[in-house]
């Protein structure tokens, strides 16, 4: 029934019409902005919109599908569904293991240099990558253990655990080879900016992975950005993890790694290596650092009397106290050379289950059996290394020395759990859709009460 335009006006007055309006265009726009459909705005800069399932949210605020829109960590897991960094891995959750504490290295706590003078522990973030096996051919030909805090599924290179990224052998090579391995997270997320879901989801997801590849869960760990706090730290300690970061960034990272022999040449220098021990940063996802810097620090580092060896041995902790066995929760020694045998690869997938949670959404990824295969380079990969924030461990201004100052966090910025909806007066349509949904008997009722009361007004 089509009502004239002043008797609807007239009727968006009553409370009773109003407010069933308010609540209609309520539930309109709260689905408009719970679903933004590809190419449309997403994220804080667009009402906390979020995008429809199989979308991802990327780093500038559209929806859309690829590595572009879905790579970690730019990715917005908190508005993109199918962001990589809401992916779970294959394998079995390693979420509800013992946890005991063995061995002298404390957990849960900021730890940045090496305990035993005279020794400098290179470590890699971020990898594995295209460049990781020539990295690890550099350190062969120079009998150098290193350390690597391994990233899950960052970037868009494919997820380490899947046998079809080739990412598998090389890991299992890193510690064949007597290196050590770390973790990094799921997908450098920063572990401030994401909700207490998602940065367990960070910690525990990254361990299925490295188990599935290792047989083993690492008890090292170092947060993306250097960025945890009082309740991260928390849960590292009691998922059983030394927190490790370091007293030397090379930033190999920033402007094609332009000044990092100069900041990693002034804190060599700044005192004798028979009274200083470091704890060195580089990343092994940068093509300078594996051609050309990592043997020049090797050279730097011995030619002043340096021993080069991994975190666990430069804070005198045994290699049976780096990793954890998935059953007991114990120590377990996957060294001598030789690691263990990965779990049976699986060709099966299973997707989880979406839900109105966009951190919830996710994916499990099949593995597949393909042999031999080389990692392939992405062309937009977004790492993250160092870009996002400032660490707190080293100045921007200055070379790191012993006496360097700590530079702020960035402000924590939570996730909002409601999705608020802006204030509207109802259209005209919208009364009339409305009152159609009151019903025939109601709507004359009210009709026939405007009138009459217009008599009443003239008698």
């Amino acid at each position: 029934m089509k009502l004239p335009t002043p008797l609807l006006a007239l009727l968006a007055a009553s409370p009773l019409v109003a407010g069933h309006a308010d609540h209609s265009l309520e539930k309109r726009e709260t689905r408009l902005q719970r679903r933004a459909g590809a190419g449309a705005k997403c994220g804080p800069s667009a009402g906390n919109a979020v995008c429809s399932s199989g979308l991802c949210c990327g780093e500038d605020g559209v929806c859309g599908t690829g590595g572009e829109y879905c790579g970690a960590p730019g990715c917005q897991l908190s508005y993109g569904p199918a962001c990589h960094g809401n992916q779970i891995p294959a394998g079995g959750d390693t979420s509800s293991i013992p946890r005991p504490r063995f061995g002298n290295v404390p957990y849960g706590v900021d730890i940045t240099e090496c305990v035993k003078k005279g020794q400098m522990a290179l470590t890699f973030d971020d990898g594995p990558y295209i460049y990781t096996s020539e990295l690890l051919d550099i350190l062969k030909a120079n009998k150098v253990q290193a350390t690597f805090f391994v990233v899950g599924n960052n970037g868009a290179k494919g997820q380490i655990q899947d046998a079809s990224s080739g990412y598998p052998p090389i890991i299992r090579r890193m510690v064949a080879e007597g290196h050590q391995v770390g973790s990094h997270t799921w997908s450098h997320q920063d572990l401030e900016l994401v909700t207490a879901e998602q940065r367990r989801a960070q910690i525990v997801n990254n361990e299925i992975a490295l188990k599935s590849i290792l047989g083993v869960i690492p008890t090292y760990f170092r947060p993306p950005y250097t960025s945890c706090e009082g309740a991260c730290y928390g849960e590292l300690s009691a998922l059983g993890y030394h927190v490790v970061n370091y007293d030397l960034d090379t930033k190999d990272w920033e402007n094609g790694g332009v000044s990092a022999k100069s900041r990693f040449q002034s804190a060599v220098n700044s005192g004798s290596s028979s009274n200083l021990g470091w704890i060195a940063l580089a990343h092994d996802i940068q093509e300078f650092t594996v051609r050309g810097f990592t043997q020049w620090m090797i050279d730097t580092a011995k030619g002043l009397g340096y021993e080069l060896v991994t975190v666990g041995e430069c804070l005198n902790d045994p290699p049976a106290n780096w990793y954890r066995d998935p059953v007991t929760g114990g120590p377990r020694d996957i060294g001598g050379g030789v690691a263990p045998p990965p779990s049976p690869p699986t060709t099966k997938s299973t997707t989880k289950s979406t839900t109105e949670t966009p951190s919830s959404s996710s994916t499990k990824a099949s593995e597949s059996s393909t042999p031999d295969v080389k990692p392939t380079a992405v062309s937009r990969p977004n790492f993250g290394a160092g870009a996002q924030h400032t660490p707190k461990n080293n100045s921007t201004s200055s070379p790191p020395t012993k006496s360097s100052t700590t530079s702020a966090l960035p402000a924590k910025t939570d996730v909002p759990t409601t999705i608020p909806v802006p204030s509207s007066i109802p259209s005209a349509a919208a009364v009339e859709k409305s009152l159609g949904l009151l019903g025939s008997n109601l709507l004359l009722g009210l009709v026939l009460g405007v009138v009459g009361m217009g008599f009443m007004v003239v008698a």
